[in-house]
């Protein structure tokens, strides 16, 4: 996604995009909806600060019971363009160099980085998945589990007797 610098006027104005998730190369995403991209840009004499919304949705596989599902995902992300940092060295990177042959930025990287911060490390299909039945592997969201109680595994006796010697010294 690349914004055009001389198609720009003095002041502030919004732009509303789509985006293919083809353009943003996020191979990684299952997109159910194109990316909607809400860009609020305020060009001034020196700088042009661009503050962009994402929202889009995104199929996923349960971690814990492997069902498929969508989810809403959304971020902002936000930068300045600026004119009077172009011969310094600038070490933030949220501020882009402009120089006096810049035409467009391009905001591609910010999209493709905002989307992916937007997913959650754990991906479940709801708060209170209950996942699957470590013995017969049923959907316990869906039925209830047949399996006797099995005795538990006795690799973990060593374990428990540390677990009660802390507990009785408090």
């Amino acid at each position: 996604m690349k914004v055009r610098l001389n198609s720009l006027s003095d002041g502030k104005q919004v732009i509303d995009a789509a985006l293919d998730g083809d353009e943003i190369d996020l191979a990684g995403l299952d997109l159910c909806a194109p990316v909607a991209v809400t860009l609020t840009i305020d060009k001034g004499a020196s700088e042009i600060k661009i503050d962009g919304q994402l929202e889009t949705t995104a199929r996923f596989e349960c971690d814990r019971c492997l069902a498929n599902f969508s989810f809403p995902i959304k971020g902002t992300f936000g930068l300045i363009a600026s004119y009077s940092t172009a011969d310094s060295e600038i070490n933030d990177d949220d501020i882009v160099p402009l120089t006096a042959t810049t035409n467009e930025i391009d905001l591609t990287g910010y999209v493709h980085d905002t989307l992916l911060l937007g997913v959650p490390m754990k991906l479940v299909c709801r708060e209170d998945c209950r996942g699957l039945c470590p013995s017969c592997g049923v959907n316990l969201n869906e039925t209830e589990c047949r399996c006797a109680e099995t005795a538990p595994d006795p690799r973990w006796e060593p374990l428990k007797k540390i677990v009660n010697n802390i507990t009785e010294d408090k």
